[in-house]
């Protein structure tokens, strides 16, 4: 592996040409390529250091881009570096502009002696060494100054009578630099390599190696200078059989080598091809790893031949290393993996399905006869660990106690008196029965009402672990069901995930968003959610990613929808629709006050002494800024509120800097995580007693919630406090809960016979077919009234409805029409204060609505004094809280007249 970077620079160089670009490089360590055994390493990790070979996406890093961009084409020629900050050279280009060739011919030169602690170095390869002795490397620095780059690099012998395993690298490098003259020569090998300096930074210098040298004598003992003589390679026939087979040899061994070591194939196996006999045998001995006296063997082999058979055992010596602990690993592992899942399964072996164990013993058996790196292992390996980590058998005891139950709901949930009745009595019947299997409850209601609340609460009241699935945006039914066991990256279904993440085999599972399961196209994903809903199928529900069935009888289901209008029918009849209208101000205000603004402060550490937000704060917040029924906008509000006070609040405290270290040439930097204790205690101190007398209290109130929240975004849906002529209220729903609207008639054209009613096109075909009935009852309506009244003959009319009726709601808004129609045909104005719903029939008789709740709540947030329900209704309205019901006037009606009477009184102004 630590040859990894050098084998990029070899494949790359192996031939080159002159007249190379010049590219920066940085050889220091910290931001550099990395250096493992003293040689490069130029296949880092990511960006500058390049990406392992893992995925398809992978690419080098900058210096084999570097590599690649030069375009080399000449014999080993290096590319030209320029180091920044620029070296001392007087003309690089010609210092590095000629070719070098691998095997020096004759001559005999005088060179610096580099000790090499470690490996040796082999021709054609770069490679950056540390040197530590000073006077050296002001030697190698003058060398390079005077443009005279070159040196001689030798192993270093073992220290006789030592053992080389024993002995730690740096003690090793320590007792080298202590060594001169004489002594240091004793030390070195005397075959090395002339290598040339291509920079130098600090004490690291990058050399790349020319040919193979043999030191002759000592000329200078301090820095140790010998004169040396070139090597070359004896002469051999390239034709010859017994060696082209042994290239061969040696080239297949390094395909299998190059097999173990993914990260080198690619860049190695056009350089194997195309080397040359010496250059091939080299390059083995590389690859191979093998340690510093059998490489020295191969350096100093000038037989080509030899050297082949040198490298090719070393390779295949490699090669056996390789494979021991590759089979070691692989027992162990198997051996350790059967172990870990058998223990899984001793607490509760005997709560586990004999069909189960049955599975889990086939699997560990098929896991000890599959290879390690094998596909198949690794899926056994999955499925495995699935089929252990499920709780088998594993359940929690339910606490049936209603009294607790009351407790914890009304801890968590303030309000909602009816849904908390509904749920005690739920779990009272759970308490005779012994269980509470087989129901399905769904709180329907728009977002922000507090229906995944209550689901956490039902949990923590039954003991149960909760677990929530949201079904809104799933497209797959693999995502319920499972998927198929095909390959590696297949996995169970949410609802086996579930009983993983759990631990135990009955929690309280809240499926959310079952409405939105009527938007997908896609029967099988519907019927997937119902055979794990139905208590009648999941006793035996089966995960396509096992295969056999799994008990899920014992879990309870708690679902939640916002429109139950589009919850599939098949799911409507099995489950138990408990309806979360909404909150109502004062409502609001306890929510706002006990439950979101405490967990608001405390999320953000600010003390209650330190802000005060009035009550006149958050009623103005309620009613100009989260109008809807929910109270999730109005938590969003109050979190930026506390934000900005938090701001404020650092902005008031005191800030602290150590003191700086004034002593010459020290240099103290430090970051908060850096400060010493007495900083710390110091800086805390001194906090605390200038907060107490600096930090003001921060009062958000009406005049200035603006700075905190902005300008309401929230018009009031209450336009007019008298409505005029030809405009009726009305109450309607919509998925965000109850709402006003006002339903408006108006003359587009008046003639002898012209009476017609035109509608807009948004209208739904039930709303369109309300008000074309009420055109007609309104008619005649006025005939009796005012029989010479022919306003509705002669006028073209538009009946203008607001866009919060959508064609989804039920018809309720028929006799506000009529009144609308009326008002404008009488011109007289409609009674103050007054909201009207319900629907009619032909002779006048009123027909009843739904959403009593919502409709209600809606009318106090606007301050509707008055409202008409039909009389089928009153039933309805009386189950209501007091607290909904308080300070309104309530009719219930059966006839048309009786709305005329209120609506159009005695005491009634006539419009004009």
């Amino acid at each position: 592996m630590a040859w990894r970077g050098i084998f990029k620079i070899f494949s790359t160089i192996a031939s080159g040409k002159n007249n190379l670009p010049e590219e920066k490089m940085d050889f220091e360590e910290e931001t550099g390529d990395r250096v493992l055994n003293d040689e490069v390493e130029l296949g880092d990790e990511e960006g500058e250091e390049g990406h392992r070979q893992t995925f398809a996406g992978a690419i080098p890093g900058k210096m084999v881009q570097c590599l690649k961009t030069d375009q080399v084409r000449g014999p080993f020629e290096p590319p030209r570096l320029v180091l920044e900050p620029p070296l001392r050279t007087a003309n690089p280009l010609k210092l590095m502009g000629t070719a070098i060739p691998l095997v020096q011919i004759g001559g005999v030169d005088k060179v610096l002696a580099l000790p090499l602690p470690h490996l040796p170095f082999f021709p054609g390869f770069h490679r950056p060494v540390q040197v530590k002795d000073p006077k050296l490397l002001a030697a190698l620095q003058e060398s390079y100054a005077r443009h005279a780059p070159y040196v001689g690099a030798f192993l270093v012998k073992d220290e006789p009578g030592t053992d080389p395993s024993l002995v730690s690298g740096s003690k090793a490098e320590k007792n080298i630099y202590d060594l001169k003259g004489k002594e240091l020569l004793n030390r070195l090998y005397e075959v090395g390599i002339h290598a040339k300096i291509l920079g130098i930074r600090g004490d690291r210098v990058v050399l790349v190696a020319l040919g193979r040298i043999r030191i002759m004598e000592m000329v200078d003992k301090e820095p140790l200078t010998v004169k040396v003589g070139h090597l070359k390679d004896k002469p051999y026939n390239k034709d010859d059989d017994v060696i082209k087979a042994t290239s061969f040899e040696v080239k297949s061994t390094l395909s299998d080598v190059l097999n173990t070591r993914s990260y080198l194939k690619r860049t190695c196996t056009k350089c194997i091809d195309n080397s040359e006999f010496p250059r091939l045998a080299d390059l083995g001995a590389v690859i191979s790893g093998a340690k510093n006296l059998q490489c020295q063997q191969v350096l100093e082999e000038l037989d080509v031949y030899k050297r082949l058979k040198l490298t090719l055992e070393l390779l295949k010596k490699s090669m056996e290393i390789s494979k021991i602990p590759e089979l070691v690993l692989e027992t162990d592992s198997k051996t350790t993996l059967s172990a870990k899942f058998r223990e899984r399964l001793e607490g509760n072996r005997d709560q586990i399905p004999l069909h189960v164990l049955q599975v889990i013993n086939e699997e560990l058996s098929k896991l000890q006869q599959f290879g390690a790196s094998s596909i198949e292992f690794n899926e056994t390996h999955n499925y495995l660990d699935w089929l252990t980590a499920l709780p088998w058998g594993i359940y929690s005891d339910e606490n049936f106690d209603v009294f607790w139950a009351k407790k914890i709901l009304d801890e968590d949930n303030y309000g909602l008196a009816d849904v908390k009745e509904r749920i005690l009595e739920f779990i009272a019947v759970g308490k005779h029965r012994g269980t509470t299997q087989g129901r399905i409850l769904c709180f329907s209601g728009p977002p922000g009402v507090g229906k995944m609340s209550i689901g956490r609460s039902i949990a923590r009241a039954l003991n149960r672990k909760f677990y929530s699935i949201s079904v809104g945006g799933l497209t797959n039914i693999a995502e319920i069901k499972g998927h198929f066991r095909i390959n590696v990256s297949s996995t169970p279904g949410k609802m086996v995930q579930c009983l993983k993440t759990v631990g135990t085999a009955n929690p309280l599972v809240l499926i959310d968003g079952v409405d939105k399961l009527g938007r997908q196209h896609a029967r099988d994903l519907t019927s997937a959610v119902l055979d794990l809903l139905d208590p009648e199928q999941n006793a035996k529900f089966v995960d396509n990613y096992f295969f056999f069935p799994i008990d899920l009888s014992k879990v309870l289901f708690v679902c939640t929808a916002d429109v139950v209008d589009n919850i599939p029918k098949d799911f409507l009849y099995r489950m138990e629709l408990i309806s979360i209208a909404g909150y109502v101000t004062d409502e609001k205000m306890h929510i706002a006050r006990d439950y979101l603004e405490k967990s608001t402060r405390e999320a953000c550490g600010i003390k209650p002494e330190e802000v005060e937000v009035t009550d006149a704060a958050l009623l103005c917040l309620i009613e100009k800024y989260c109008h809807e029924a929910g109270v999730q906008n109005l938590q969003k509000h109050i979190e930026k509120i506390y934000h900005k006070i938090a701001l404020q609040l650092g902005r008031q405290g005191v800030s602290y800097e150590p003191a700086i270290a004034d002593k010459p040439g020290e240099a103290l930097v430090r970051c908060a995580g850096e400060l010493s204790k007495k900083d710390v205690t110091d800086f805390k101190t001194i906090q605390e007693s200038e907060a107490i007398g600096t930090i003001e209290k921060v009062v958000v109130d009406i005049s200035n919630l603006a700075d905190f929240v902005g300008d309401p975004v929230f018009n009031a849906e209450r336009i007019y406090d008298q409505t005029p002529v030809g405009v009726a209220m009305g109450l309607a729903w919509t998925a965000m809960g109850g709402s006003t609207l006002y339903i408006k008639a108006t003359q587009i054209e008046q003639g002898e016979g012209k009476g017609a009613l035109t509608l807009p096109g948004q209208l739904g075909d039930v709303m369109k077919g309300s008000a074309q009935l009420a055109h007609i009852v309104a008619r005649s309506m006025l005939f009796k009234k005012e029989p010479d009244n022919r306003y509705f003959a002669n006028s073209k009319l538009y009946l203008h409805v607001p866009l919060r009726a959508t064609p989804m709601d039920e018809p309720s808004a028929g006799c506000t029409m009529i009144t609308s129609l009326l008002s404008l045909a009488m011109k007289k104005l409609v009674k103050k204060d007054l909201a009207i719903t319900g629907e009619f029939t032909l002779l006048g008789k009123i027909l009843p609505i739904g959403w009593v709740k919502e409709k209600t709540i809606a009318a106090r947030r606007n301050g509707v004094k008055t409202i008409i329900f039909p009389s089928a209704n009153k039933r309805d309205f009386d189950e209501l809280a007091t607290n909904v019901k308080e300070g309104l006037d309530v009719h219930f009606v059966d006839d048309y007249n009786q709305i005329f009477d209120i609506a159009f009184g005695d005491d009634q102004e006539t419009g004009k």
